[in-house]
């Protein structure tokens, strides 16, 4: 009878040992990382560079052997998710958008379009605009837009977290109100406009 409770307290103690937990979390600075790559492809020159934010370690409750129990603790285990925006459906969204961009860059310039808070394109102002010059304004951002979407879902999609566009198309914004250009305007919080 004590040999099978000291063999159970044995079993109980290898698997309190080996436990380990593997921590599945939305890739943020990840998907961050990929979303400069991507602004900076598209916008090039135009794009601002700033100096690559190094992704924060997790942190330990207690050092390794500060405590004899840490090595009855379970481990994290952390997955690192490399972020794929090579499928080809990414690859021809990003070559859609370069392609765009140099004939929204004179628009962004003279205050016409402007980067919303979503990161998405707005027609700020038509004034000194001709009839075509209004048409084609409005039918870039449209396309911008599209193309944009497109891309947060596709870049969920490729990398198994389908239901987190939302998240992706939030970081994107920041990227984009990040690089924009100086003089473009920037939508505030609030709904006003600042220019850059």
């Amino acid at each position: 009878m004590k040999r099978s409770i000291r063999v159970a307290g044995l079993l109980l103690l290898l698997v309190a040992v080996s436990c380990v937990t593997i921590n599945i979390y939305f890739p943020a600075e990840e998907v961050r990382s990929a979303a400069d790559r991507i602004v900076n492809e598209v916008w090039g020159e135009r794009a601002l560079s700033e100096e690559p934010k190094p992704p924060k370690p997790p942190l330990l409750e207690k050092a390794p052997g500060s405590s004899m129990f840490f090595l009855l603790q379970p481990r994290s285990a952390y997955a690192q998710q490399d972020i794929d925006v090579s499928t080809p459906e990414i690859r021809a969204i990003r070559a859609s958008l370069k392609e765009r961009s140099g004939k929204l860059f004179p628009y962004f310039d003279a205050g016409n379009v402007g980067v919303g808070r979503d990161g998405l394109l707005k027609v700020r102002t038509t004034d000194g605009l001709d009839l075509k010059g209004r048409a084609e304004v409005q039918q870039l951002v449209s396309a911008e837009n599209e193309d944009r979407r497109r891309l947060y879902k596709e870049i969920a999609r490729a990398n198994g977290f389908p239901d987190k566009a939302d998240e992706v198309q939030q970081i994107f914004a920041d990227t984009w109100r990040d690089k924009a250009g100086k003089g473009w305007y920037i939508e505030q919080s609030g709904g006003g406009w600042e220019r850059k």
